[in-house]
């Protein structure tokens, strides 16, 4: 019996790669060496930990502020890039109380802004920032303690990812992993871990019907 779905945000509920991924190369004008590439390469990591990666030299703390101003001043406009089907899915999942919660790797300000910004908050019952952990993806913690929080089991939730990272987060934290399609061509990830690949996100409604047998 599925009793919760737990979604990243970035690339799953809502197409802000491409954004993020513009934002990130202006803000490395400052002097840090990263082209698209190198930075899509990235996907799935909390910014915190892409600093101490490609700018190992430099203060990745004051980098991570430096950006979080950066985006406040260049927000992603999160309304206008709801993912197709995403809004549907989740009200359906609403109405068969199936409980959801966000487990991303972006701050928990930029999570609840997005909610806040798309009018999705009202079908969220946690949000959970992997930057509020020691171990981020592909570590399973911010994926255990959703599964707390929810007061479901491993078995009892599904996991919706796009990242190589994520997936492997999910995974480790004994979740049954859908992986949705990348949209962006720049952005090429390991998805083979997943144990379903889906086309789009209202898909999830007929898992979640075959799982719990009953209409949808």
């Amino acid at each position: 019996m599925i009793k919760a779905i737990i979604f990243d945000m970035d690339g799953v509920i809502v197409d802000s790669e491409p954004c993020a991924l513009e934002n990130r190369l202006a803000y490395c004008q400052v002097g840090i060496e990263a082209d698209d590439r190198k930075l899509a390469g990235l996907l799935g990591r909390n910014m915190a930990d892409v600093w101490r990666i490609i700018a190992p030299s430099k203060d990745a703390l004051q980098l991570q502020a430096g950006y979080v101003a950066y985006k406040q001043a260049h927000p992603i406009p999160y309304a206008k890039i709801v993912m197709p089907g995403a809004r549907a899915t989740l009200q359906w999942l609403k109405q068969h109380d199936i409980k959801t919660a966000i487990a991303s790797a972006s701050d928990l300000t930029f999570i609840e802004k997005m909610c806040t910004e798309t009018g999705l908050r009202q079908y969220f019952d946690q949000l959970l920032s992997g930057a509020d952990f020691t171990r981020t993806k592909p570590a399973p913690d911010v994926y255990l303690a959703a599964l707390q929080v929810l007061d479901v089991a491993a078995e009892e939730a599904i996991a919706v990812e796009d990242s190589t990272l994520g997936i492997a987060a999910a995974k480790a934290a004994g979740l049954y992993t859908l992986a949705v399609p990348l949209r962006d061509p720049r952005f090429t990830q390991n998805q083979q871990a997943a144990d379903q690949r889906i086309k789009k996100l209202t898909d999830i409604m007929g898992i979640v019907g075959d799982k719990n047998a009953y209409n949808q």
